[in-house]
């Protein structure tokens, strides 16, 4: 059985992470759109065993229990909600949601195309709700 930290202190998570940019472009991200539920899911490498931690409103950081490495986020109401109102997240990812869509909401990204999300996870780790 896991340890489990009963509070994720943010500036962990952070000091954790460093390392963040170069597992996304070694690992890659896995990415599901789920259109009825507006909900953006994105895995870093391999799905792994995490607890999810609201960072951000409508961005759920997950984060492994132990190693406090960030394992992959979920964004709810991405299109009625974050690309309505956050222009950021609406360039790093508004060319590709009409593939998320084309693609039956999968995509896999590898290398710099994964990197383009690292600017999400800083976001939603550097703030707190």
């Amino acid at each position: 059985m896991l340890d489990r930290p009963k509070e994720i202190d943010p500036e962990a998570v952070t000091r954790a992470n460093i390392d963040l940019s170069e597992r996304i472009f070694r690992e890659g991200l896995s990415i599901v759109y789920d259109d009825d539920g507006d909900t953006l899911l994105l895995t870093i490498g391999e799905a792994a065993e995490a607890i999810t931690q609201q960072f951000i409103d409508g961005i759920y950081v997950r984060i492994h229990p132990v190693t406090l490495k960030i394992v992959g986020c979920t964004i709810v109401g991405l299109v009625s909600d974050i690309f309505a109102h956050n222009k950021a997240i609406r360039k790093l990812f508004g060319d590709s949601f009409e593939r998320f869509r084309r693609a039956g909401g999968r995509e896999e990204w590898r290398g710099l195309e994964a990197q383009r999300a690292l600017p999400l996870f800083e976001v939603a780790i550097s703030h707190r709700v």
